[in-house]
């Protein structure tokens, strides 16, 4: 009997761990794409790339000919984020991001369709596409 309780607790010590580390997880991943949201809509655009995967980096273009020259004027999320698969290593948002280049003050729009990946070691989440170029 003894050993069983002891298994018991064990068992239910581990599914509170694993729950408490997927929780962790999902404060990580609203905390990293509220980051990246302000990153777009406040920060500096060419900065983005920093949020993609490491192997990754080189494959991304220039977000923008001209960086400075691009105003955000609206970041609006159209699908929530949401888990893909069972071990929630990988997540998905679409968020519709407005914008204009401050020399012509016509407003552009592109939809992008972000896909995350959590990287355990580093407890941090990486974006697993490209990055959308503003042109």
């Amino acid at each position: 009997m003894k050993i069983f309780l002891l298994g018991l607790l064990f068992s239910l010590s581990l599914a509170g761990c694993e729950t408490m580390e997927n929780m962790n997880r999902e404060k990580k991943l609203d905390f990293d794409l509220n980051l990246y949201r302000h990153e777009v809509r406040w920060g500096q655009i060419e900065a983005l790339p920093a949020y993609l995967k490491p192997d990754m980096i080189e494959a991304q273009p220039p977000v923008a000919q001209d960086p400075n020259n691009v105003r955000v004027t609206e970041y609006e999320v159209l699908i929530v984020p949401h888990f893909l698969g069972q071990d929630r290593n990988r997540a998905s948002q679409t968020v519709r991001i407005d914008y204009i280049f401050r020399d012509r003050q016509v407003v552009h729009s592109l939809v992008d369709e972000q896909h995350w990946e959590y990287d355990a070691q580093a407890k941090k989440w990486y974006r697993s596409n490209l990055i959308p170029v503003f042109e």
